[in-house]
């Protein structure tokens, strides 16, 4: 079908409109209901591409415990709680990358960027979403005590008759005889004179009753008084429906009596999902209970059925009470009548992040800075603008013609990159880019490969045309391993993952199948259009790096295991000496300092300068509201954050910096507070989690695509490279940021994707050899894929350079960690991986005869052998 040029551009034009399209701002209607139940519709801009708090920052919420609504017995207690439940409902919210961070003992600070709609957020971020199964009272408790409810309410001094109207409203909803039923009650209330009696109905089922809209509010706070409470017998409770119904141009809320045992709560609960009712084609929310709730829920209902249960959210009726037509064990589901599925999708992502243990109201809300601050920002895009040019000039100056073709090609990746991004609503963030540094390196790897590949069938006298075609035929299942092994890292990360490192592994991923795609399809379009033009020869380069080389990398093994072991050893004791690795406010929490300059804007760079002096270096400044107004989070020590004095410290060390930058009096300090880690512990475990699985991932797949001691071998270097890198950052002092650990990530691929592309080598020089040791084979491989190596190395290396002077503070601790990691990844490719191959396969031999020529056998020495 792609054999054709013009079937070709068609493909390549569809997806290029489908990326313009999904990057162009668009107006959306967004259908939500407000406080009352009432369903509205407003229009929003649909921003694509949104960028994170640490790129343009967001919306601010700070939070704390309603204790209006419920007393809490252990306020820390709750806040931590509270603190879990937030960070997941945020994580499931979307790929955002929020702050969900405790300041001091009472509050919780959510900062969300690129939302597009605050008032769903805030109404993820505020709901318990307590989840409970009641039954309705089947004993008429509501009607026997009216009569008292409204003598109590009478010796309060409160009276009033029913208008006829309003009750013939309720009583024609409900279904009974309006006429009849209206004179009956207005006799009945005339001579009783009860306020309660007379706005509220019986409904249809057990414990169903009927208020007017219009005076649910009056009957609410009636029903609240202790008087009344009172009167109301023990055992049930009074809880009204989470939206109103509607008959024509009338409005009723139900109230429903309820026993007040619940049958079984969202304590219960492990997974719930939305999705569309086929036969009614309305939004419900499935769900499933644990094995003791199951079994709990199933004796209840079995033992009520023909009763009616009401599903309760948040102390609110949902839906009308359905039927119980047989017993129900783990699985269930709750219809959502007249919604709208986003609210059925955020009801189940509420339900699965768990409840809160106390209400919490909004006490602030404010637009905020970008957390890395401007001057970081204009650092990064100049260092992005540079390693570009960088790039282009090493590609266009190495392989003249074909460089074009790559930066062409690179230009397409781009586009199909950030609008597969776009398509999936992502946020992009600085842990995001470094995802995509790495696509980047990725693309430009498979053209080099591509094009190397070329060079070499063209040296063995081949005309343009063939040369095209067995190039592209040899190097694209390194390609595919390479890239696939990646991916395979980058799934685990977002499957078990949280907030940066999703937002790593998916920027990843689709930058890895944009690289895939324009390496292999878009480039070699451009050669067919070039060679159907008439084309004999390939303007390809002629400068040649390492032809012919035939050094002896093997036989250096036992000198690069003592360089890597003495590496490893020196940067372990400077390590253990300098105190461990030093984390970041992110992770251990410290102060938070709200400033408010005199002047009417403040030169963040300046400041950060000043703070680095007084040794708060990683220090956080983010503007806070208007232009003058900023907050600083820094520490100045790894003490406790319950410790003041290092409040006190970090506050003395912030005002000192201010006093030398911005001037003594030229500004106040609105707040000083402990604030906790943005991110939990549950951050280094999730990654250090995937981040393992993702090994026996790639061990599985390198065993299915080569052989299982290929795949133990290119986890071995991998992991080399983890602990020598991490070591690294511990000898060098850098303080284990959000930024740092999107570099140790970035690594992790790059260093697979490099011993990747050696083995690949490998397993085609097996096929091929004739009577050569697999000795002889490493090398080969190793010194045939040594160019590659070099000029994808030296591009990578050349942006991280530019990231690393031009970056600024904030970014130039992830430069120095890739420009280490890709240097370390580079060595454990060439004199770990291979050698530990070798090593493998002499003390249990196979590889040599599986991937080797059919028939072969090995020969009597004792290093394996292949012919």
């Amino acid at each position: 079908m792609f054999e054709s040029i013009r079937n070709r551009w068609t493909l390549i034009a569809v997806l290029v409109a489908a990326s313009i399209f999904a990057l162009v701002p668009r107006a959306v209607e967004v259908r939500e209901r407000d406080e009352k139940g009432v369903m509205t519709t407003r229009e929003i801009t649909r921003i694509p591409l949104k960028q994170g708090l640490d790129l343009q920052g967001g919306m601010h919420l700070a939070l704390e415990l309603d204790q209006s609504k419920q007393v809490s017995a252990d306020p820390k207690k709750d806040i931590e709680l509270a603190l879990q439940v937030l960070r997941k409902r945020i994580d499931e919210f979307g790929v955002s990358e929020p702050v969900v961070q405790k300041v001091g003992d009472e509050r919780v600070v959510v900062e969300l960027a690129g939302i597009s709609d605050p008032a769903r957020a805030k109404s993820i971020v505020q709901k318990s979403a307590f989840l409970e199964f009641r039954f309705t009272d089947k004993t008429q408790a509501l009607e026997k005590a009216l009569p008292s409810m409204d003598r109590a309410l009478a010796r309060l001094g409160i009276t009033g008759t029913k208008s006829a109207s309003t009750s013939a409203a309720v009583q024609n909803l409900l279904g009974t005889d309006t006429t009849k039923a209206t004179a009956d009650s207005t006799a009945a209330d005339s001579s009783a004179g009860g306020v309660l009696a007379g706005l509220i109905q019986a409904g249809g089922i057990p414990g169903e009753f009927g208020v007017p809209e219009t005076a649910f509010p009056r009957v609410d706070s009636l029903l609240n008084l202790a008087e009344v409470q009172a009167m109301l017998p023990r055992g049930v409770e009074l809880r009204w429906a989470a939206a109103t119904e509607s008959q024509g141009l009338q409005a009723t809320r139900l109230l429903y009596v309820l026993e007040q045992k619940s049958i079984v709560t969202g304590s219960s609960l492990v997974n719930a999902a939305a999705q569309l009712d086929p036969l009614t084609n309305g939004p419900i929310v499935t769900f499933e209970l644990d094995r003791k709730g199951g079994r709990q829920f199933g004796d209840q209902t079995g033992r009520h059925v023909g009763d009616y249960m009401a599903i309760l959210l948040d102390g609110r009726v949902q839906g009308r009470p359905p039927v119980i037509q047989s017993r129900i064990e783990r699985q269930g589901q709750i219809t959502l009548a007249g919604r709208q599925l986003q609210e059925a999708q955020d009801l189940a992502l509420t339900l699965r992040a768990g409840a809160l243990p106390i209400p919490l109201k909004v006490v602030e809300e404010r637009q905020v800075g970008a957390s890395l601050g401007s001057d970081s920002i204009r650092g990064g895009i100049t260092a992005g603008l540079i390693g570009t040019a960088l790039v282009i000039a090493i590609m266009i100056g190495y392989y003249a013609g074909a460089g074009v073709l790559a930066v062409g090609g690179l230009a397409f990746y781009g586009l199909f990159a950030l609008g597969g991004l776009a398509l999936l609503d992502a946020t992009l963030t600085l842990p995001g880019i470094a995802g995509l540094i790495l696509s980047v390196g990725i693309a430009v790897d498979a053209n080099v490969l591509i094009f190397e590949r070329i060079r070499e069938e063209l040296d063995r006298g081949k005309t343009a045309s063939l040369a095209v075609k067995e190039g592209f035929e040899h190097a694209i299942p390194a390609i595919i391993d390479s890239s696939l092994s990646t991916m395979l890292t980058a799934l685990f990360l977002f499957q078990f993952g949280t907030g940066p490192v999703k937002g790593f592994a998916i920027t990843l991923v689709m930058g890895i199948a944009a690289s895939m795609f324009t390496a292999i399809f878009v480039v070699r379009t451009f050669y067919m259009m070039q060679l159907k033009g008439g084309a004999t020869t390939l303007s390809i380069g002629s400068a040649r790096l390492f032809r012919g080389a035939k050094y002896d990398f093997i036989g250096l093994r036992k000198l690069a295991y003592g360089v890597t072991g003495a590496a490893l050893a020196i940067a372990l004791i400077v390590t253990v000496v300098r105190g461990g690795l030093n984390y970041s406010i992110e992770f251990t929490g410290g102060t938070l300092l709200q400033v408010k300059t005199v002047a009417a804007s403040a030169d963040i760079a300046k400041i950060r300068a000043g703070l680095d002096q007084q040794g708060l270096k990683g220090a956080e400044i983010q503007q806070f509201g208007g232009p003058n107004e900023f907050v600083v989070r820094a520490r100045t020590s790894g003490v406790a954050l319950e410790d003041q004095d290092d409040t006190q410290q970090t506050a003395q060390a912030v005002s000192r910096a201010l006093d030398a930058t911005i001037g003594a009096g030229a500004y106040t300090l609105e707040r000083t507070e402990a604030v906790g880690p943005k991110v939990g512990g549950e951050l280094r475990q999730s990654a250090l989690l995937a981040i393992l699985l993702s090994f026996f991932a790639v061990m599985a797949y390198l065993a299915f695509r080569f052989e299982w001691r290929f795949g133990l071998a290119a986890v071995v270097a991998t992991a080399h490279d983890i602990v020598l890198t991490i070591f690294f950052i511990g000898a060098m002092k850098l303080e284990v940021s959000l930024v740092v650990v999107a570099g140790v990530l970035t690594m992790v691929g790059y260093s697979l994707n490099d011993t990747i592309i050696i083995f690949d080598r490998v397993r085609e020089n097996l096929k091929k050899s004739d009577r050569q040791d697999f000795i002889g084979i490493l090398n080969r491989s190793i010194n045939e894929t040594l160019p590659r190596s070099v000029l994808t190395h030296g591009t990578t290396l050349a942006t991280l350079l530019s990231l690393a002077i031009f970056g600024g503070e904030v970014i130039r601790p992830f430069a120095m960690v890739m420009f280490f990691g890709v240097f370390t990844g580079t060595f454990s490719s060439i004199f770990i991986a291979a050698p530990v191959l070798l090593a493998i396969e002499t003390k249990w031999p196979g590889a040599t005869q599986r991937l080797g020529k059919p028939g072969a056998a090995p020969a009597s020495r004792p290093r394996p052998q292949t012919v």
